[in-house]
């Protein structure tokens, strides 16, 4: 996987090398090329890390159930990644089908991590597309309209719309970053509102208040299922910028834990 690196980089390189030689490198199109293959190149980089430390981890996390039972802690580690199945909030990923889904984000989010605990490995998009669907419908009828939903709403939406009990959902209310290192050393997905406009991402069709899923982290990088675009899938955000843009969402993350 490191060659794949080493050859992303050359890719990088050559665009830069070209658009600088042709006198483009000014021209939007040619920027945004480069940036998009920048941004994959990283996002590949960091889960080369997690793979390359998965095995130490593992067994690390195996042994959580020890140190929760004779020290009551958990032991936060270096590099820590939970596979949870992706879910693009528009679930068809059509121009046509993102008209249905531009306020999406949180049904999303949370039924990725409902596949997790429910151990469903291979999304079926036209089940995910109508389970969407069916979430904003219930929403409309229980909440009075298909709104942004910050921590409480989402906890009253899980619990009303899922039947999850209460002790399942855990609010961490201004959450910092060593919060998230924990919960996801204990296995645990965490469901965050982030800004997308200070995420920038340059996938995003619809920057503004959003929701995703976080599912990792290594020394420099937050790993998450971005649902806000088909590209979503382990894509990866320095801390500085994802801790920015979750404290300008209210900086409060849910985690649903299995029964």
């Amino acid at each position: 996987m490191h060659s794949k690196n080493k050859t992303r980089n050359y890719i990088v390189y050559a665009a830069i090398g070209i658009a600088i030689g042709a006198g483009f490198i000014g021209y939007p199109k040619v920027a945004s090329y480069i940036e998009r293959v920048q941004i994959e190149v990283e996002n590949e980089t960091t889960m080369n890390e997690i793979i390359d430390n998965r095995v130490i981890d593992m067994t690390i996390r195996n042994m959580q159930n020890v140190f929760e039972e004779e020290k009551k802690e958990i032991v936060i580690l270096e590099n820590a990644y939970i596979e949870v199945p992706f879910v693009c909030q528009a679930p068809f990923q059509t121009t046509a089908n993102w008209v249905f889904h531009e306020e999406s984000c949180e049904e999303a989010a949370l039924l990725q991590v409902k596949y997790f605990l429910d151990e469903i490995k291979e999304v079926d998009t036209t089940v995910a597309n109508e389970t969407i669907l069916d979430m904003i419908k219930w929403q409309k009828a229980n909440f009075g309209s298909h709104k942004d939903l910050y921590a409480n709403d989402m906890k009253d939406f899980m619990k009303g719309y899922y039947g999850i009990e209460d002790e399942q959902i855990e609010i961490i209310y201004d959450a910092e970053i060593t919060d998230i290192k924990k919960a996801i050393s204990a296995g645990n997905p965490i469901i965050a509102p982030i800004t997308g406009d200070i995420l920038d991402n340059p996938y995003y069709p619809y920057p503004g208040y959003h929701m995703l899923t976080i599912i990792g982290y290594t020394p420099e990088k937050i790993i998450t299922n971005d649902v806000g675009t088909k590209r979503g899938k382990d894509y990866s955000y320095n801390y500085d910028i994802f801790m920015r843009a979750l404290k300008d969402a209210g900086g409060d993350i849910i985690l649903l834990k299995k029964a």
